[in-house]
């Protein structure tokens, strides 16, 4: 019912105005002026609604586009960040391996007494951190047993099994290394040994020290060569600490070690030594006996 009765209400305002047009153009100008008039302020809100819904899809068209491109600005400038933050990551990491390889390089050209083949670290002994660590270079590369590694910094440890392209290095460390050491110190010379200290994996002892013997902290302390695994001269740490072992008559030193076994990442080893070993002196024995060379009526 009310579905007929806007549309009798809309035939009947057509009518009308057909009508009074009709009437306005028979009537002179002046009427069609009035029809024109009527039509106008009958139409005009439709026209303004009109006109105003095209404005706001347009305006919504306009701001869709909008948020699309800075939307599209946004993940562009965050790939661009990302990339720059990349980069700035490689290069950081680029001059850090030049300033390493260079020291080592420098290293290399300062002691021409040895032959030396470089090698990366690729792992650690994951049951033992501070013992052990993995190289990538093997007996294909003329690696064998018993070989020193060293940095620029220092003695590293020595090789205890090689592979086809890897090998096995314990370090200095471990406390089942022992390496014959020296105090650098011309006023003092005290030869002993370094070896790993399990109860602080950081401070290799030199231990077997007499209560007398002269060793203080900031001694230096290098390899004695004495052994023929490790050449003379390897630079093992610093003393940082004397403690006199209780009840007896001996103490020992706590090295701080002259490696950062923490950054190891690149090292030596020393396929060839032209360093002479030093030869530990005979004890002279006592007035009137003889020494009988060994082998001799056995």
């Amino acid at each position: 019912m009310r579905f007929f009765f806007k549309k009798a209400v809309i035939l009947t305002v057509a009518v009308i105005t057909v009508f009074l047009l009709a009437t306005s153009a028979a009537r002179g100008k002046y009427r069609f002026d009035f029809s024109e008039h009527f039509v106008t302020v009958v139409l005009a809100p439709v026209e303004y609604v009109t006109s105003q819904f095209g404005y706001v899809v347009r305006q919504a068209g306009t701001s869709t586009g909008q948020i699309v491109n800075v939307y599209r600005d946004n993940q562009a400038l965050r790939a661009e960040n990302e990339q720059l933050h990349q980069s700035h990551i490689d290069t950081t990491e680029i001059l850090a391996e030049n300033a390493r390889l260079r020291a080592m390089l420098d290293y290399k050209k300062s002691a021409p007494q040895f032959d030396f083949v470089t090698a990366a670290v690729v792992a650690r002994d994951p049951g033992t951190w501070t013992n052990i660590i993995v190289i990538n270079r093997g007996t294909a590369q003329g690696i064998a047993k018993d070989m020193p590694v060293v940095t620029s910094q220092g003695l590293v440890g020595n090789v205890v099994q090689a592979y086809s392209s890897t090998a096995k290095v314990q370090l200095i460390l471990d406390p089942r290394s022992a390496v014959g050491a020296l105090v650098q110190r011309p006023e003092s010379r005290v030869a002993a040994i370094v070896e790993g200290n399990g109860a602080r994996p950081l401070s290799p002892r030199m231990v077997n020290l007499a209560r007398d013997a002269d060793v203080i902290k900031g001694d230096q302390v290098i390899t004695s060569g004495f052994g023929g695994i490790y050449p003379k001269g390897l630079m093992l740490g610093e003393v940082v600490d004397v403690v006199n072992e209780e009840g007896g008559l001996l103490k020992y030193a706590v090295l701080k070690p002259a490696v950062d076994f923490d950054r190891l990442e690149e090292v030596f080893v020393i396929v060839r030594s032209r360093e002479p070993i030093p030869v530990v002196p005979s004890q002279t024995p006592p007035t009137g006996t003889q020494q009988v060379p060994k082998g001799v009526g056995q």
